[in-house]
């Protein structure tokens, strides 16, 4: 997995819940967090949740599990920008394996 960035301001962050059997709007809901419209403590939780989860996913890919079969997973996509570098790191964690404030935050759009 890429090593999570420094996320600035510039971060924007998108959560959506996917796979399953069938396609449920309200059950794909995505969230999104755009780091520089959050208070200082919130973006500080919304990051350390990022940190606890990622290394529990992996990039999209044929060497991942994650929506096999009727299984739910997490996808976090990251766009960042700092002063050497940018992009977007693609995450997906299976819901089984997630942390319970990572699916808060995906349900509630808060931190707990």
């Amino acid at each position: 997995m890429k090593e999570l960035p420094e996320l600035t301001d510039d971060a924007v962050i998108d959560l959506a819940r996917e796979g399953g059997v069938a396609w449920i709007p309200k059950l794909a809901g995505e969230r999104r967090f755009a780091l520089a419209q959050l208070p200082a403590p919130r973006r500080e939780q919304v990051c350390d949740i990022l940190k606890k989860a990622m290394p529990l996913g992996a990039p999209p890919g044929e060497n991942n599990p994650a929506g096999r079969g009727d299984q739910r997973y997490f996808r976090i996509q990251i766009s960042y920008e700092t002063d050497r570098q940018s992009g977007d790191i693609v995450i997906l964690i299976p819901e089984q394996l997630a942390p319970p404030e990572l699916e808060h935050l995906w349900r509630e759009g808060e931190c707990e």
